[in-house]
């Protein structure tokens, strides 16, 4: 189990926007940041997903760029800043410590190979002083099906699923073709473990961005590596 979360929770720093392209005049640009909360399954995996998983993430956005800041757990340790750049369709971690961009090798078994059944739950909430629809979303995975509840809002609309080409896409669980705006809040049920994970957005922020903060830093040797070597899978 603690194998798949560290694998999701990793791509789940990253929640793409849903798949309907609107007119760039919609386009969200700003910051929103997300706690991170874990429910159900047993004392001894909330301890060990504790350990691993970031507490909460801020994610920025500008066009076709985003930025993910992760804090806490070995995730926020070992992979805490992330820079995707949605005109190439890569993306990067960043690494201070050692003067390195790691570029990712997005997990091709990760790879939806049927599409996702989408149910209208017919309910709305209001979060973060947005209104969210409330979707359940259900996915074919290699491991087994896997329920998502998402609430989205209209009001905040990112395309980077049009420019996301190649393997990250693909393998990015938040990009759900057939709905349009962007989740404040996913609630996710494991296959295998009656453990779930939710995010909730606590801040949205629509205001301009530096482009410097997607760029990866002068003087860093870039190199290759998969998301799943940095937890020794």
């Amino acid at each position: 189990m603690i194998r798949f979360a560290a694998i999701f929770v990793f791509l789940c720093a990253v929640p793409a926007p849903f798949a309907s392209a609107l007119p760039a005049g919609n386009a969200f640009e700003g910051n929103l940041h997300f706690n991170v909360e874990f429910k159900g399954g047993d004392m001894q995996d909330r301890a060990r997903v504790a350990m691993l998983v970031p507490e909460s993430y801020r994610l920025y956005f500008k066009g076709d760029q985003t930025k993910i800041l992760m804090r806490g757990g070995m995730i926020g340790l070992t992979m805490g800043e992330v820079v995707i750049d949605g005109s190439t369709g890569r993306g990067y971690v960043i690494s201070h410590m050692n003067s390195k961009a790691y570029e990712i090798v997005a997990d091709v078994n990760l790879r939806e190979r049927v599409a996702p059944v989408i149910v209208d739950e017919n309910e709305t909430i209001s979060i973060a002083g947005y209104e969210c629809r409330k979707y359940k979303i259900t996915r074919t995975n290699p491991s087994g099906p896997m329920i998502q509840y998402m609430w989205v809002t209209d009001a905040i609309q990112l395309d980077l699923a049009a420019t996301l080409e190649g393997a990250l896409k693909d393998t990015m669980p938040f990009w759900t073709e057939g709905l349009s705006g962007f989740p404040l809040k996913i609630t996710t049920s494991f296959p295998g473990t009656s453990m779930t994970m939710t995010l909730t957005a606590t801040e949205v922020r629509p205001q301009a961005v530096d482009p410097s903060i997607f760029v990866v830093p002068a003087g860093y040797a870039i190199e290759s590596i998969d998301p799943g070597q940095l937890f020794g899978r």
